[in-house]
C-alpha cells in the first residue's frame, strides 16, 4: 500500500534530518574522542549546526532535484558520490582562501562526512516513522549535550575575597566561572597566577559584552582590564584540562 503524499514528504525529510543527527553525532565522538565536555564544547559551535543540519541537508535535498530524472543504476550512484565529494570538499576552499594545505586536510573530513550522510540517507529512507523519531532523539541529544555541564573538579577548594579568588584542585577539566558584579561606568582590572603541577593545560577569558578591553603590565604581570557602560554581571572563565594545582586571582574594581 502506498503512502499518502504527506507521509512521503514527511519521510523524505526525516530521513534528512536522521542522517544529519548521526552524522553530527559521530563527528562529536571522533573529534571530542568520548570526552564529553569537548563533545559538550564542540555542540557550542554554531557554525557546525548550520553546516550539518543546515547545509549538509539543503544540499542533499539539491543533488535530489537535480538527479530525479536520472534512471537509477549504477551510474547515477557514481554522479550522486561525486557531487557529494566535491559539496563535502569544496566549502572549505571557501573558508580558507589560500591556505591550500589546511583546506585539504579539512575538506579531507567534509567528504568523509558527505559520504556518511549519504549513506545514512540511504539507510533511513525506507524506515518512516522510525527515522522520525531516531531524528527527534539525536537533535534532542544533541541539544543536551550542548547545554549540559560537563566539568570535573575533583578536590576543588575555592576562597574568594573583595579583591580576589583562590582555588585548589587535584583534577581539572572543564570550566568554572567567577562571576564579579560591575556598576555603571566601573572597571573591573584582573590578573590570574596559574601553578600547575602535572603538565596539564588550562585557560582563561573574561564571559562580557558591551564593554571595552585595555591590557596594561604592572610589576612585570599582564592585566586585564574591562569597563563596563552599564551595571552588569562579568564572569571570569578558567579552563583546565585534565589539570593538577591552583589558581590565584586577584582584581580591583574602579570607577
Amino acid at each position: 500500500m502506498a503512502m499518502p503524499s504527506w507521509a512521503q514528504v514527511a519521510a523524505y525529510a526525516a530521513s534528512k534530518l536522521a542522517a544529519a543527527g548521526l552524522v553530527f553525532l559521530g563527528f562529536l565522538v571522533i573529534v571530542g574522542g568520548f570526552e564529553r565536555y569537548e563533545m559538550s564544547e564542540l555542540t557550542r559551535q554554531f557554525p557546525l549546526w548550520g553546516f550539518i543540519y543546515g547545509y549538509a541537508v539543503l544540499f542533499s535535498a539539491g543533488v535530489d532535484a537535480v538527479l530525479c530524472k536520472r534512471k537509477a543504476g549504477p551510474a547515477k550512484m557514481a554522479l550522486t558520490v561525486l557531487l557529494y565529494m566535491l559539496g563535502g570538499y569544496v566549502p572549505f576552499l571557501v573558508w580558507f582562501p589560500g591556505q591550500w594545505i589546511l583546506s585539504l586536510f579539512a575538506g579531507a573530513y567534509g567528504v568523509a562526512c558527505a559520504l556518511a550522510f549519504l549513506a545514512a540517507t540511504h539507510l533511513f529512507r525506507w524506515r518512516w516513522p522510525y527515522s522520525a523519531a531516531t531524528a527527534m532523539l539525536l537533535f534532542a541529544g544533541a541539544f543536551y549535550v550542548s547545554v549540559a555541564d560537563f566539568t570535573v573538579a575533583k578536590q576543588w577548594t575555592e576562597t574568594r575575597t573583595a579583591d580576589g579568588y583562590r582555588a585548589e584542585f587535584a583534577y581539572f577539566h572543564g570550566q568554572k566561572e567567577i562571576p564579579v558584579e560591575l556598576g555603571a561606568g566601573q572597571t573591573l582590572s584582573y590578573h590570574i597566577d596559574w601553578q600547575v603541577t602535572n603538565g596539564g593545560g588550562y585557560g582563561t577569558y573574561l564571559d562580557a559584552e558591551g564593554g571595552t578591553y585595555t591590557n596594561d603590565l604592572r610589576g612585570g604581570e599582564a592585566w586585564i582590564a574591562y569597563r563596563v557602560k552599564a551595571t552588569s554581571t562579568v564572569r571570569i572563565v578558567v579552563t583546565g584540562d585534565r589539570a593538577q594545582g591552583r589558581l590565584t586571582i586577584e582584581w580591583e574594581i574602579t570607577g
